[in-house]
């Protein structure tokens, strides 16, 4: 039978066994995080749409694949693409700059793109990030780094290779722009149509290009590096040296440069050593005049953002099975009260408890209750008896101690 409705395109269902597996891979990413003493923040799903426009780049994919629409009181609002800005919103409005002066915060989100769907891209999806304001030390960069390795990690998604770079500073990307831009246009001829209508405005975002007419240009293209200061290269260098120590794989990748606006100094990526286009597990890097070009005062800040399907995806992580302790069965409505009072009881003494309100007959309470997994089956009529399923024992209890101390004898 098919539904008469179906869900968007671009959008999926999280249905049982899958939501178990969720569930866990969040956990262990709420516990690291707070492990490495961040906390947890969240914002709405509705932003002004200047928010981004503003911040992350008008030329952006970001910001022209946003949901955006003008609302009955003439705003203009977006369900918000990425969660930097209205973290950094947030920060500024809550007024975390005044109470802590390094503020650590992270997210678990569902964030919005009007991007074509394919596997491990959705137009709904979710991501785990953090966002670490009020350091501008090589220490910050390295923790961070550290904290997104240690989640794969913990996630059993061992086979990657972190591809890390340094921008510098916005009058050093400014300079690498023109170079870009004087070096894409001698090839303009043989790079791709998107990679053309990319140079004027901003030709960075041609680095990260997938088309295959482009590979070869970018390959050869001028990197970064040499326009570095000496501070910025000897931070560089701290940072490589601390990923060795700590066994950290890396490749320094020179024309990393990441696809929003903001970025400037470390940047980085965390991939897996699958040759697929849609390799990349987690991404970010710094932006440390975000803030202020949003109104706050001037702030350093990095942080990072991984997409949770393809992290579940990648992950060898097993749900634990949560088999059911207790099958209760009543088909008497005179003993609902009893029913529910015992069903209370038995969740107040952390059972995981299964009441078959269809009230089927016994032998297939039974049989539903061993294709459950339940380890026993209550039944209750006029008086109260407990099987086992697998050994069919049954016992008589003339109240609910007696059957509880029974249950923890087991």
């Amino acid at each position: 039978m098919k539904s008469k409705y179906q869900k968007i395109k671009g959008t999926f269902d999280i249905l049982p066994p899958n939501t178990q597996l969720w569930r866990e891979v969040e956990d262990i990413l709420h516990n690291i995080s707070q492990q490495f003493s961040y906390e947890e923040i969240r914002t709405p799903a509705l932003e002004s749409i200047h928010l981004f426009k503003q911040n992350v780049g008008y030329e952006t994919d970001v910001s022209k694949e946003m949901f955006e629409w003008e609302d009955l009181s003439n705003q203009h609002i977006a369900l918000k693409p990425e969660m930097t800005a209205p973290v950094v919103r947030a920060y500024i409005e809550g007024g975390f700059f005044r109470s802590n002066p390094l503020c650590r915060l992270y997210y678990i989100d569902s964030l919005f793109r009007r991007e074509k769907p394919q596997k491990g891209r959705q137009r709904q999806f979710h991501q785990f990030g953090i966002e670490a304001f009020g350091s501008s030390n090589i220490e910050q960069d390295i923790e961070v780094i550290l904290l997104a390795n240690t989640s794969l990690s913990a996630l059993s998604i061992n086979e990657t290779i972190l591809h890390i770079n340094n921008i510098g500073s916005p009058d050093t990307r400014k300079k690498y722009e023109e170079i870009l831009k004087k070096y894409f246009s001698q090839n303009l001829g043989v790079l791709s149509n998107l990679s053309q209508k990319r140079l004027e405005n901003n030709p960075l975002r041609i680095l990260d290009s997938k088309e295959e007419e482009d590979q070869s240009i970018i390959n050869n293209a001028p990197i970064i590096k040499e326009l570095l200061t000496d501070e910025e290269k000897e931070n560089f260098c701290i940072l490589l040296s601390n990923l060795d120590t700590l066994n950290v794989k890396y490749e320094e990748s020179p024309h990393l440069v990441r696809g929003l606006d903001y970025y400037n100094g470390t940047t980085f990526e965390i991939t897996t050593q699958s040759d697929q286009s849609q390799n990349a597990l987690c991404g970010g890097g710094r932006y440390d005049f975000l803030v202020e070009q949003m109104g706050g005062p001037s702030t350093p800040a990095i942080g990072f953002a991984a997409g949770m399907e393809r992290m579940i995806m990648e992950s060898k992580h097993q749900a634990e099975n949560k088999n059911i302790d207790i099958y209760l069965s009543s088909n008497d409505s005179e003993n609902s009260t009893k029913c529910f009072s015992l069903i209370n009881n038995l969740i107040e003494n952390d059972y995981k408890v299964f009441f078959d309100t269809n009230k089927k007959n016994i032998k297939n309470q039974i049989k539903d209750a061993g294709k459950k997994n339940a380890s026993f089956i209550i039944i209750i009529d006029d008086k109260m008896s407990i099987k086992n399923i697998k050994s069919n024992e049954e016992l008589i209890f003339s109240n609910f101690e007696e059957l509880l101390n029974f249950l923890k004898s087991q």
